[in-house]
C-alpha cells in the first residue's frame, strides 16, 4: 500500500509533471484515424457497450454513487453508465475526444462532468469517488512506468472500499493465438487505412505499426506497450488495490475485465 514519501510525491502535481514523458503525438493521429469506432453513437461503440455494461454495473456500488471514467474516450461508457442511475465524471487527454465527450454531452443533456486531464496526475482530491471504471483496453498506449502512476493516482482518489473495474489487453495472449496479424486492412467509418508490424523492441515491451490512410496517403507510425492481465495485476496490487474478479470479455479474447477494491 502507498504510504510516506510516495503518498507524498503522488499529491504533488508539479512533482509528477516533471516525472513523466509526453503523450507521443502518433497518439493523436491514432484516435483521429480510428474515431469512429470509438463515438457513442457508432454501432461498434454500442455493441461493446452493451455487452460489458451488465458486467460493469454488476461490480459498481450502490445506484447515485459518484464514478470515474479514467481515459474516457469520446463517452461511449461514460453515458452509458450515467444511463444506469451513477454520477459520472470522464476525463481524457485527447482534446479532441473530450471536445466530441462534451458535445455529446449536450445533445444527450447530460450531467456529466468532463474534463480534460492526464491520468497519470490526477488533480482530483483524496477519496473523491466511490468508483473508477479503465474501459477500451487504453493499457498499450501506457508504459510500464505511467500505469504505475496511473495506479497510484486512482488508488488516492478513490474513497475507502472504492471499487476500480479494469480492462486490460493481452497483447502475449493475442501474439500466441496467432491473431496477430503482421499486415491488416482496418476499415474505421469512412476510411480505409492497412497497418503493418515493423518492430518488436523486447528491450523496450513495445510493438511498432505503421498505419497508412488509403485515402489521403498520411502515414505514421504507432509504439504500442506489450501487456498482459499479470502485468497489470502486480501493479494494482503493488498501488494497494486487492483483486475481486478477472474474466475473458467476450468481443476480444485477448482482453479482461479486472475488478479491484481499496481496502
Amino acid at each position: 500500500m502507498l504510504q510516506g514519501l510516495e503518498w507524498e510525491r503522488l499529491n504533488d502535481y508539479g512533482t509528477l509533471l516533471k516525472e513523466m514523458e509526453p503523450v507521443p503525438d502518433w497518439v493523436a493521429k491514432w484516435y483521429e484515424l480510428y474515431s469512429t469506432p470509438f463515438l457513442p453513437t457508432s454501432e461498434e461503440a454500442k455493441a461493446r457497450v452493451e455487452q460489458l455494461l451488465p458486467k460493469i454495473v454488476g461490480h459498481l456500488p450502490r445506484k447515485g454513487s459518484s464514478v470515474l471514467d479514467l481515459c474516457c474516450g469520446a463517452g461511449a461508457y461514460l453515458f452509458a453508465i450515467e444511463r444506469a442511475g451513477y454520477k459520472v465524471t470522464g476525463l481524457d487527454i485527447q482534446e479532441p475526444l473530450v471536445r466530441e465527450a462534451r458535445r455529446e454531452a449536450g445533445k444527450r443533456k447530460s450531467r456529466a462532468t468532463i474534463v480534460k486531464g492526464d491520468a497519470r496526475a490526477l488533480k482530483f482530491a483524496d477519496g473523491s469517488f466511490d468508483a473508477i471504471v479503465f474501459l477500451g483496453a487504453p493499457t498499450p498506449h501506457f508504459s510500464l512506468e505511467d500505469f504505475d502512476l496511473l495506479a497510484g493516482q486512482a488508488f488516492r482518489v478513490l474513497k475507502p472500499k472504492g471499487r476500480m473495474i479494469a480492462e486490460i489487453g493481452d497483447s502475449i495472449a493475442l501474439f500466441l493465438s496467432g491473431t496477430y496479424q503482421r499486415v491488416l486492412y482496418e476499415p474505421s467509418g469512412e476510411k480505409d487505412a492497412i497497418s503493418i508490424h515493423t518492430r518488436y523492441d523486447g528491450d523496450g515491451g513495445t510493438f511498432d505499426r505503421l498505419y497508412v490512410d488509403l485515402e489521403t496517403n498520411k502515414r505514421f507510425k504507432g509504439s504500442f506497450h506489450v501487456w498482459a492481465p499479470y502485468i497489470a495485476d502486480y501493479v494494482m496490487k503493488k498501488a494497494g488495490f486487492v483483486l475481486d474478479t478477472s474474466e475473458s470479455v467476450g468481443f476480444r479474447s485477448s482482453t479482461r475485465l479486472m475488478t479491484y477494491r481499496k481496502p
